[in-house]
């Protein structure tokens, strides 16, 4: 998978400005505004500002994707849930040794 060793900072820039105004669609409207609360309460014990919010997601950039994805996800035992016809699903041995080739 490129991101984890060829991701490129407009591409995350690009991520980041989707997530963004994602985040603040979600908001329109009292329910999705206490259910955001009620997750970030459960989730960090507090409410985070939307100014502390975009600065976390300012702060990401190529390299910090790519750690993340060689730290949590390659090298890795994967899980796989199918649902439905699952004849073209890839064998599981086959995924397993992709996630340990591009690592190295």
């Amino acid at each position: 998978c490129r991101i984890a060793t060829a991701c490129t900072d407009l591409e995350v820039t690009r991520a980041k400005n989707l997530l963004k105004t994602n985040m603040l669609l979600m908001l329109d409207g009292s329910t999705p505004i206490c259910e955001d609360i009620g997750r970030q309460l459960l989730s960090y014990g507090r409410r985070i500002p939307l100014h502390e919010l975009d600065a976390r997601i300012d702060a990401v950039d190529a390299n910090t994707v790519m750690a993340a994805m060689k730290q949590y996800v390659y090298n890795h035992c994967p899980a796989i849930a199918a649902v439905g016809p699952i004849e073209q699903l890839r064998e599981y041995n086959r995924t397993r040794s992709r996630m340990y080739t591009i690592s190295h």
